[in-house]
C-alpha cells in the first residue's frame, strides 16, 4: 500500500457516461491529494496498469521494487531510456 487516498467508482464521473457505464467494472476513481506516496514492492499487473504503478513507484518517497517490468519493456519502445532522459 503506497498510501494513496483513492476511491473507485462504477458509476461513469464527469457528466457523461463512457463504454464501460453499462459493464459493472470499476472504472472510474477519485484521488484526493496531496497524498505523499511511499515506496513498496510492486507487481506489474498489465501493460496498461503496469506503467501507472511503475510512474507511482518514481513519485514516491524510498526505494520501490518493481517486478514484472518485462511487460512495460515489450508495450513501450525503449520506455527506460526515455524516463532516464
Amino acid at each position: 500500500d503506497m498510501g494513496a487516498n483513492i476511491q473507485t467508482y462504477r458509476e461513469c464521473l464527469g457528466g457523461h457516461e463512457c463504454r464501460f457505464g453499462q459493464r459493472n467494472f470499476y472504472h472510474s476513481a477519485v484521488i484526493q491529494g496531496p497524498t505523499p506516496l511511499r515506496a513498496t514492492d510492486i507487481v506489474v499487473p498489465d501493460l496498461r496498469g503496469g506503467f501507472s504503478h511503475l510512474i507511482a513507484a518514481l513519485a514516491a518517497e524510498g526505494e520501490s521494487r518493481v517486478s514484472g517490468v518485462d511487460i512495460i519493456d515489450r508495450g513501450y519502445e525503449k520506455f527506460l531510456d526515455k524516463l532516464q532522459a
